[in-house]
């Protein structure tokens, strides 16, 4: 169930500029990132099952969680760069429930959840 706008699943960008959107999924806001890194529990590791160019990232989360597809246990997540460089089958992850903030390795990417 999409909970979330569809909008936001769109990027302005201007060009060399990146983007100019501070929502959910563009630019990580860095009180986001301390708020996320305040709340330790809140914090699932998974890993990356796939990612497509057009920001897609679909993760399997380790342990139970409630919010997942039941039928394919998958969790998916939006960004709107291509991560696919960064982000391969198998990179191990943390997705944080509450703030919606995607942990690769020192990297911190704002994600919208659906």
């Amino acid at each position: 169930m999409i909970t979330q706008p569809l909008h936001i699943l769109q990027c302005n960008s201007t060009g060399g500029d990146g983007c100019i959107n501070h929502g959910a999924g563009h630019a990580t806001q860095p009180i986001h990132v301390r708020v996320a890194e305040a709340t330790p529990s809140k914090w699932a590791d998974g890993i990356v099952l796939r990612a497509t160019s057009d920001g897609w990232i679909g993760i399997a989360l380790f342990g139970p969680d409630d919010t997942a597809d039941s039928d394919t246990a998958t969790v998916w997540v939006w960004n709107h760069a291509d991560l696919t460089a960064h982000l391969s089958a198998g990179a191990p992850v943390a997705l944080h429930s509450v703030y919606n903030v995607l942990a690769s390795g020192r990297s911190r990417i704002s994600v919208v959840r659906l």
